[in-house]
């Protein structure tokens, strides 16, 4: 059990709803430790906002895909802050729109690659390092609950995570871990919705009941909530964060 300042560990952390839920954590006191894989000056960009806020951060430039990049994190990230508290296996990649017929062996393994093999290596890193007690969250996807044509390969990567967090809450919950998944949806503003055009974006405010699409702060508020006590018992879930989309 922590008692001081906690750790989480959030994989695809420097962008997007990881950099939103990062900066929120770290306003909250947490000491927070990132990977990203190529963009460097967002990387530096978030560094910058995690001390502004008085908060300690590590930042590792690694991928998920590469189990030895994994482990580097989580060692990185015991030996400057100790014991770790949380996981966010957020790193993922978008959906690549194909039939099944015209999907390519190259696009198929780079989807697999990145949102099963990287997350699996994700939570089975946090499965050995998380203490009794701690928390571990992943990012799955409304695809996986609503998948459109052309979405076979992503869809069901993001399900499988669904799975894995099941299966996980099983093995850790006897020492006290609790642990989730999210479904963000389409996040205004960041991965799918920039890609949207208008006439798509209105379908799904008019399928939203809360009228509008979930914002990275509305992840940042739920990943803070499941980490904090009064998320102890909420464990094996898929949390869907979308505004109650097609209810």
């Amino acid at each position: 059990m922590i008692t001081g300042t906690k750790t989480v560990i959030i994989t695809g952390g420097t962008r997007g709803v990881g950099r939103a839920v990062a900066e929120h954590l770290a306003s909250l006191g947490y000491n927070l430790a990132l990977s990203y894989v190529s963009d460097d000056a967002s990387a530096e960009a978030t560094r910058a906002a995690i001390a502004a806020s008085g908060a300690e951060s590590l930042i590792v430039k690694g991928d998920t895909r590469n189990r030895a990049n994994v482990e580097q994190l989580f060692a990185a990230a015991k030996e400057r802050f100790g014991d770790i508290y949380g996981v966010f296996a957020n790193a993922g990649v978008e959906n690549v729109e194909a039939p099944f017929t015209e999907m390519t062996e190259e696009e198929l393994d780079r989807v697999v690659d990145i949102n099963f093999k990287g997350t699996f290596f994700t939570l089975q890193q946090a499965a050995r390092s998380v203490v009794d007690g701690g928390r571990v969250i992943a990012t799955s996807s409304t695809i996986a609950s609503y998948p459109p044509a052309g979405s076979g390969a992503y869809a069901a990567t993001k399900a499988a995570v669904r799975l894995m967090v099941q299966v996980l809450a099983l093995e850790l919950g006897p020492r006290g871990i609790a642990v989730n998944s999210l479904d963000p949806g389409a996040v205004e503003g960041a991965g799918i919705f920039t890609h949207m055009s208008d006439e798509l974006r209105q379908a799904f405010y008019k399928q939203t009941p809360m009228g509008r699409l979930p914002r990275a702060s509305d992840m940042a508020g739920t990943v803070a909530f499941l980490l904090s006590d009064g998320a102890a018992m909420v464990s094996g879930h898929n949390l869907a964060v979308t505004g109650g989309f097609r209810i």
